[in-house]
C-alpha cells in the first residue's frame, strides 16, 4: 500500500509542536520564517489569538453571572490569566472551566468580591445538571406499592442531574438578580443554600435550606431514607418538611431508582 511523503510519526510530532506553540511554547522548532520572511511567531499569534478568544467566549457563556458581576472587559482579561494554567484537556468543552471557582477564590484582583467564587460554583453546578445523562426519573406511581412501615428502609438514588451547595453568601439571590426580567427586592447579606433539579431537561435552581441539603447529602452517600430524614430533621430543628421535599423531588425528576432491601437483611 502506498504511503504519503509524511509519516504518521512525523505528522503527530508536528501536531504536538503546533499545539504547544498555540499554548505559548516558542515555535522556533517548527521553523523561523516563511518565504516572505514573516517570522513564524508572528504567524502563530494569529492562531493563538483565535484560540484564546474562542476559549474566553466559552468561559463567558458558561459563567454569565460572573461576567456581569465583574464586567466584560475585566472578565476577558481575567479569563486569559486563568487560561495560562487551565487550558482544556479534553476534545470537548464539556467540563471546561471547572477550576474557575477555585481560581477566583485565590485571584487577588477580585478579593473585594468574596462571593464571586461561590457564584461561579453555582453556575458550574447548573452546567453539571444541564450536561448530566438523561436517565429516566421516578414518578409517584413508583412509590404506590411500598408498604408504609418500610418507608424508612428505602434507598433512593439521586438523578445524575441533581446538584446542591451552600454558601456563606446570598448566591441564589445574586444569581436570580441577574436573570432577565428580575424585579426582586434588595439583596441581603445572608447565607443561602441551593438545590438544582432538571425536570423535563430544563434546569431549575431552587433556594432551599441546610436541612434539605443535609437530607440530600445523606441520600447521596447511599444511606437509607430514614437516616436522611433524621439528618434533615436535626439540621432543621424539627422544621424539616418531608412531604414537601419528596414532592419537590418527584416534580423535579430528582430520583432515578429505588431499592427496598429484604426485611430479613
Amino acid at each position: 500500500m502506498a504511503t504519503s511523503g509524511v509519516s504518521m510519526t512525523s505528522l503527530h510530532a508536528f501536531q504536538a509542536r503546533f499545539a504547544a506553540a498555540i499554548y505559548g511554547v516558542p515555535a522556533g522548532a517548527m521553523g523561523t520564517a516563511d518565504e516572505r520572511g514573516l517570522p513564524l511567531e508572528k504567524r502563530m499569534d494569529v492562531y493563538r489569538n483565535n484560540v484564546f478568544a474562542s476559549l474566553v467566549d466559552a468561559l463567558a457563556s458558561a459563567f454569565p453571572v460572573v461576567e456581569k458581576l465583574v464586567g466584560s472587559d475585566f472578565f476577558r482579561a481575567m479569563a486569559r490569566e486563568f487560561l495560562r494554567d487551565h487550558m482544556p484537556r479534553s476534545r470537548t468543552l464539556i467540563g471546561f472551566g471547572e477550576e474557575l471557582p477555585d481560581f477566583l477564590a485565590q485571584f487577588p484582583p477580585v478579593g473585594t468580591l468574596p462571593y464571586l467564587a461561590d457564584v461561579a460554583r453555582l453556575e458550574l453546578a447548573w452546567l453539571r445538571a444541564y450536561h448530566a445523562p438523561n436517565v429516566a426519573a421516578l414518578g409517584p406511581a413508583d412509590f404506590s406499592a411500598l408498604p408504609e412501615d418500610r418507608v424508612a428502609d428505602l434507598f433512593l438514588t439521586l438523578h445524575p442531574s441533581v446538584q446542591f451547595l451552600s454558601s456563606a453568601y446570598p448566591i441564589w439571590s445574586i444569581w436570580q438578580s441577574h436573570q432577565r426580567g428580575y424585579e426582586g427586592q434588595k439583596i441581603t447579606h445572608v447565607s443561602e443554600a441551593v438545590l438544582i433539579l432538571r425536570p423535563d431537561l430544563v434546569v431549575e435552581i431552587h433556594q432551599t435550606d441546610d436541612a434539605v441539603l443535609r437530607f440530600v447529602n445523606v441520600l447521596a452517600q447511599g444511606r437509607a431514607l430514614g437516616e436522611a430524614v433524621e439528618a434533615g430533621t436535626e439540621a432543621g430543628n424539627g422544621g424539616f418538611d418531608l412531604p414537601h421535599v419528596l414532592s419537590l423531588f418527584l416534580r423535579g425528576g430528582g430520583f432515578s431508582s429505588l431499592r427496598l432491601p429484604d426485611k430479613r437483611n
